[in-house]
C-alpha cells in the first residue's frame, strides 16, 4: 500500500493533492492513502478563519472550502492530525475524530483508527508546559489567549494514548518527540536550521510528551511537521532508553569546537509564518531556510523509501547501527507545501485486508473508559492509578465486542461553506463561530454509550445555515 505523507498542509489542498497526481504519472504508481502532519486548516468560512491563531495577515481562507462544500473531492483517502495554525472551533466540534469533509478524515484531539488495516494513531497539537495539565477549557468564539491555548496538548489525551497495549504501525505528531534529532544526521540539520542549536544542547527541542509517547508506543514509523525542515531518523528503542548517540552526535552535545563554528542565523523570512507559543507576544518570523541548493531534493532516488544515510565520514564509531532484533521506529519530518521544500514523501507499507477505514476496538475501550475523567474546565479531573484504568478498559472492550468497526461515512455539513458570490455580514460571521452539535460526535458517543460532552447541549445547525454553494456549481473533477 503506498502511502503519501505530507508535513504542514496550510489549507494547500489543491496543489497536495495536484503533485500527488503528478507523482503517479511520473513514477507509473498509485497512491493508496495520504497522512498530512497538522496544519491542516479545515476553514470552511469567514468565521472559521476569525479562530485559526494566525496574524491577520495571514488569514487566508485556502482551499479547504472547496471540499467541504462539494464542490471538489479528495481524490485519495487523507487522515490528518491537528497542529497549531487550525481552524480550532471546527476541529473542536470533532474532538473524537471524524470526517471534515467527504473522504478528509481527522484523527481527533488523540485518536488511533485501521486503514486496510494499518493502524495509524495520532496527536493533535503542540506541548505547552503551562496547559499541559488543564482541562479542555477554551469555548468559541476564542478570546486571544484562548485562540491560543486551545491547540495546545493535554496530559488527559496524552494519558489515553499512554494505556495503548497492542502494535502501533504508524503515529502521527505535529511538533517532534523531545531528543528525536540527536538520532539522525544532527550535523547537517544544524546545517539547516542554525537557531535549534542552543535548543539541541539543551534536550529542549521537540515536544516531552511525545518523547513519553515514542518511548511507549514504539510504532514503526513516526511522521511529524511543525519544524519546516525534511529530516529523518532512526530509533533503536535500546539505544533510545539508554541514550546512546553516535560519536558525531556525542561531539556536537559536548560543545566540540567543529558545533560551535557553525555559522550565523539567517536573516528572516518574511513568507514563514511564526508563533511563539509560550507568550502572548507579537509573533515574528521565522528565520528562513537555507538556498534550496543546500536543501534535500525530494526528487532524487526512490519516491518509494524513506532515504536515510546512517554512515559518517569519520569511521564506524559515528554510524547508526541497529541494535539485531531491537525494536524500530523510522521517524520523518516533512516540510510544508511549497516549491522545492521536501514536504512529502512516499511509503510502502503493507495493507492487512481491504477494509478501508475502520475504528479501532481497543482505542474505543480506551475513550469509553476514560470519558469521565474528560474535563471541560480549567481544572483537570484526576485520573485513577494504571492498574484501575486498565481494569475499566478491559470492561469496557467486554461491552464493544458486538459494536460494527466500519467506520460510516457519515458527513454532514454543520455551517455553511464560504460563498465567493457573497460578503458575510459581521453578525453571520460572529454566529459561525458559535458551536453547535456535530452529528458525527452525536453518533460517535451513541456508538460507545456515553453523553456528548463536546457539542451535546448545542443548538443543531440550521437548515439554512448549511445550503452549499455546490448547488451553484460544477463539481470539479476528481483528477486534478
Amino acid at each position: 500500500m503506498k502511502i503519501a505523507i505530507e508535513g504542514c498542509c496550510h489549507g494547500q489542498l489543491d496543489d497536495i493533492y495536484g503533485t500527488l497526481k503528478l507523482l503517479e504519472e511520473k513514477e507509473g504508481t498509485k497512491i493508496d492513502l495520504l497522512l498530512i502532519c497538522g496544519d491542516f486548516q479545515a476553514i470552511r468560512n469567514m468565521g472559521d478563519l476569525q479562530c485559526m491563531a494566525v496574524p491577520p495577515a495571514y488569514r487566508h481562507l485556502g482551499t479547504f472550502w472547496k471540499y467541504y462544500a462539494g464542490i471538489a473531492k479528495a481524490p485519495y483517502p487523507t487522515i490528518f492530525i491537528g497542529g497549531n495554525h487550525e481552524a480550532s472551533n471546527y476541529l473542536w466540534e470533532l474532538y473524537h475524530g471524524g470526517w471534515v469533509c467527504d473522504n478528509i478524515y481527522y484523527l481527533g484531539q488523540a485518536g488511533v483508527i485501521q486503514y486496510n488495516g494499518v493502524r495509524i494513531g495520532g496527536l493533535s497539537g503542540i506541548f505547552n508546559d503551562h496547559h499541559y495539565q488543564r482541562g479542555h477549557y477554551e469555548k468559541s468564539p476564542y478570546s486571544p489567549s484562548n485562540i491560543r491555548s486551545v491547540y495546545h496538548v493535554r496530559e488527559y489525551d496524552v494519558q489515553r494514548l499512554m494505556q495503548i497495549k497492542q502494535p502501533m504501525d504508524v503515529f502521527l505528531s505535529h511538533d517532534w518527540p523531545r531528543g528525536i534529532e540527536r538520532y539522525g544526521d544532527l550535523a547537517t540539520l544544524l546545517r539547516w536550521k542554525k537557531y535549534f542549536y542552543n535548543e539541541v544542547l539543551s534536550n529542549t527541542l521537540g515536544s516531552p510528551a511525545n518523547e513519553q509517547l515514542l518511548t511507549h508506543l514504539k510504532p514503526d514509523y513516526w511522521f511529524s511537521a511543525h519544524l519546516h525542515v525534511k529530516y529523518p531518523a532512526v530509533v533503536d528503542h535500546d539505544k533510545w532508553q539508554k541514550q546512546t548517540y553516535s560519536q558525531a552526535v556525542r561531539d556536537i552535545l559536548s560543545g566540540k569546537p567543529a558545533a560551535q563554528t557553525l555559522p550565523a542565523a539567517p536573516v528572516a523570512n518574511p513568507d514563514e509564518i511564526a508563533i511563539d507559543d509560550d507568550s502572548d507576544q507579537d509573533e515574528q518570523p521565522e528565520p528562513s531556510m537555507p538556498p534550496p541548493e543546500t536543501q534535500p531534493q525530494d526528487d532524487q532516488g526512490n519516491t518509494d523509501e524513506i532515504l536515510i544515510d546512517d554512515s559518517d565520514e569519520d569511521g564506524d564509531d559515528d554510524q547508526v547501527v541497529e541494535t539485531p532484533n531491537a525494536s524500530i521506529t523510522r521517524f520523518l519530518s516533512l516540510d510544508k507545501c511549497m516549491p522545492r521544500r521536501g514536504f512529502l514523501q512516499v511509503v510502502d507499507i503493507p495493507a492487512k485486508n481491504d477494509q478501508g477505514f475502520a475504528y479501532d476496538l481497543e482505542w474505543l475501550s480506551i475513550v469509553k473508559a476514560m470519558d469521565p475523567y474528560l474535563s471541560l474546565q480549567h481544572h483537570p479531573i484526576a485520573i485513577p492509578l494504571s492498574d484501575q484504568v486498565q481494569s475499566t478498559i478491559q470492561e469496557a472492550l467486554t461491552s464493544l465486542q458486538q459494536v460494527d468497526l466500519q467506520i460510516p461515512m457519515n458527513f454532514v455539513p454543520s455551517h455553511s461553506a464560504h460563498d465567493p458570490a457573497t460578503q458575510p455580514s459581521h453578525e453571520l460571521i460572529h454566529q459561525w463561530q458559535c458551536p453547535v452539535e456535530n452529528q458525527q460526535t452525536r453518533d460517535f458517543c451513541t456508538l460507545l454509550g456515553l453523553d456528548n460532552k463536546i457539542n451535546g447541549g448545542c443548538q443543531p445547525p440550521a437548515t439554512h445555515e448549511v445550503d452549499s454553494p455546490s448547488k451553484r456549481f460544477k463539481p470539479e473533477s476528481s483528477d486534478q
